[in-house]
């Protein structure tokens, strides 16, 4: 018999090319193959999954934003004025009287906030908290709720990419995202516009 018609197996037997390969073989190279499947499965696959962002830095202040019953506003410039939930929504209550607001205004400034890591932390002694707008701040603000926070807002830095903040009655500085003065402003918005009675 030549060699191209048959083939020695190892364990001596004779067997032609053409015919199937015993079971046993077909089986132990099946589970190998399982073998590797799952190890790919387990391994290899979770890492190919979109990772899940996670937050970066400390975060500036522990708030919960749908703990907040009532948000103090004073301005640097003109009269305090203040936000309160009410009916599931938000007033603001100004020295001309009350009026509803858009709650994502509120909602939009709180979650912001909640989310906000530490940039940079200054905590050097003597600092001049008018290089940084904080003496005095552009505004004052204070969340009340299951705990009460209050936050000084400065100016921008110089490239205008963050903000200085203060979280009072804390002596030092925090540069923060300046996402954070874009949804103060809006807050500020309301109230510039003249109260309506509900």
């Amino acid at each position: 018999m030549s060699a191209a018609t048959s083939a020695i197996t190892g364990d001596g037997a004779i067997e032609a090319l053409g015919s199937r390969p015993p079971l046993r073989r077909v089986a132990i190279m099946a589970a190998i193959a399982a073998a590797l499947g799952l190890i790919v499965f387990l391994t290899v696959l979770p890492g190919l999954r979109e990772a899940a962002p996670k937050r970066t830095g400390e975060p500036v202040v522990g708030l919960e934003p749908k703990q907040i019953r009532q948000v103090d506003v004073t301005p640097r410039d003109g009269s305090p004025y203040s936000f309160a939930r009410k009916d599931g929504g938000w007033v603001i209550k100004l020295p001309g009287g009350e009026s509803v607001v858009p709650s994502d205004r509120l909602d939009g400034f709180l979650e912001t906030l909640a989310g906000l890591t530490r940039l940079v932390v200054i905590d050097e002694p003597d600092l001049n908290r008018a290089e940084f707008g904080l003496d005095p701040p552009r505004a004052v603000v204070t969340m009340r709720g299951d705990k009460e926070i209050t936050l000084a807002i400065g100016d921008r830095n110089p490239p205008l990419t963050a903000l200085y903040v203060q979280v009072l009655p804390k002596a030092n500085i925090v540069l923060v995202g300046a996402v954070l003065l874009w949804e103060f402003d809006k807050l500020t918005a309301l109230a510039r516009t003249p109260p309506v009675e509900p």
